[in-house]
């Protein structure tokens, strides 16, 4: 195959504009919606790009910063084989927890044999100090058993998907959930909880755990998860630092989907303190240097390491699909695409910018509940920047090449 690599063919790339998937809300299997997640994309985003690049079941899909796994889960129900990463314990549980989803019998046969009653000594003061705003005492004594029973039974399956349920109602702002009014998004801090119990005279109630997971699981098993999704039973999970992918092959994954994190916007630790204490993994996420980036600068860094990884674990001729957004940064508008592009141009000469896809679309309830206005404040769109690995590796010399990106661009007016 020829690849013409003239350099406006690097650099005279079209920004398409359009709805490309649907903007109605929970469209797709209600897996993808079990549980709420900060920064996480639609599954419309990875189902399109799936379709759009791939069209043979053999292939293998990627997302290195995982999150609660949309693209790993839409990638098994469509029968590819994918790998998850991400190096957050909570995230790797979220996805791991769906590798195998047990039939309504055996799930309610393995609920019931946990005794969800049983008694403990009481809670010391600190204990009572960072749970009691949440949870009623005898909420807390259940939450308390099943925890204990998973953490005795790690290796588990069926337990682990009623660990990953009962994550899901842990903490929300319903009648469904364990918890007094709360975010379902991220765990708030007690001190907060706390005022927000007293701003709304809120009355912390027992809440029976049993009766709300086993609601969850049938609502969320209405549809039949379809048989292609076996191939779940082959993919490979990982938490490793996505600057360095060590353990994965070079030239091994056929189209990356994914989104990185952005500029200064979610603190992945305080948001999942409490889903981490219900899974045993707090210790753990709170040694992890998880990326939050003030610099713009420190940002550029991380994606030029992560994007050098995900060029070698590319196949020749496979795309990386990196949704990222416009973010306010010292006063300014800045298009993340634009600074991917930077990066692809300055500094590697083994992958191309193939197109970029920007998708228009209102906002969700989530981004309403926060006062995001369409249009004007945060991440309105997803704008998504396609990378292509040659088949060949092209000798340029990135400095000259460097001045003639910066010339061009002037003489295009772009």
């Amino acid at each position: 195959m020829m690849i013409n690599n003239n350099l406006a063919y690097r650099i005279n790339i079209t920004k398409q504009e359009d709805e490309f998937w649907t903007s109605n809300q929970r469209k797709m299997h209600p897996i993808h919606y079990t549980i709420s997640y900060r920064a996480s994309f639609k599954p419309e985003l990875p189902e399109f790009f799936i379709r759009r690049y791939l069209n043979d079941k053999t292939k293998v899909v990627m997302d290195p910063f995982s999150g609660r796994g949309t693209t790993i889960i839409q990638a098994n129900l469509m029968g590819y084989k994918a790998i998850h990463n991400d190096l957050s314990p909570v995230s790797y549980f979220i996805v791991k927890a769906r590798q195998y989803i047990p039939e309504k019998e055996e799930f309610l046969n393995r609920l019931n044999q946990i005794d969800l009653k049983k008694n403990r000594k009481e809670p010391n003061l600190e204990e009572k100090e960072r749970f009691y705003p949440f949870f009623h005492p005898d909420t807390y004594k259940e939450l308390l058993n099943l925890r204990e029973e998973y953490l005795n039974n790690p290796d588990d399956k069926i337990l682990k998907y009623i660990m990953f349920i009962a994550l899901s109602r842990l903490h929300g702002h319903s009648d469904g959930f364990f918890s007094v009014y709360s975010f379902p998004q991220f765990s708030v801090l007690p001190e907060a909880q706390k005022k927000n119990n007293l701003r709304r005279n809120i009355k912390i109630i027992y809440k029976d755990i049993k009766s709300r997971i086993i609601k969850k699981y049938l609502n969320d098993h209405k549809i039949e998860i379809p048989s292609e999704y076996k191939i779940s039973n082959f993919n490979e999970y990982y938490q490793l630092d996505s600057q360095n992918l060590y353990m994965i092959p070079d030239n091994s994954v056929d189209l990356i989907i994914t989104s990185p994190p952005f500029l200064d916007k979610v603190n992945y630790k305080q948001d999942n303190w409490l889903r981490a204490w219900f899974i045993g993994v707090e210790e753990e996420l709170n040694d992890l240097a998880l990326g939050i980036y003030n610099s713009l600068e420190e940002w550029k860094e991380f994606m030029k390491n992560s994007i050098k990884e995900m060029i070698r674990i590319i196949k020749p001729g496979g795309r990386i699909v990196i949704e990222v957004g416009e973010v306010k940064y010292k006063k300014n508008t800045i298009f993340l695409e634009d600074v991917i592009m930077d990066i692809i141009n300055n500094y590697f000469n083994n992958v191309y910018v193939d197109e970029i896809l920007i998708n228009k679309q209102m906002f969700t309830k989530l981004s309403n509940c926060w006062k995001i206005e369409n249009n004007i404040k945060g991440t309105n769109t997803n704008r998504c920047i396609v990378l292509k690995k040659y088949y060949h590796t092209y000798k340029i010399n990135p400095v000259s090449f460097n001045k003639k990106i910066k010339l061009t661009r002037k003489l295009l007016n772009i």
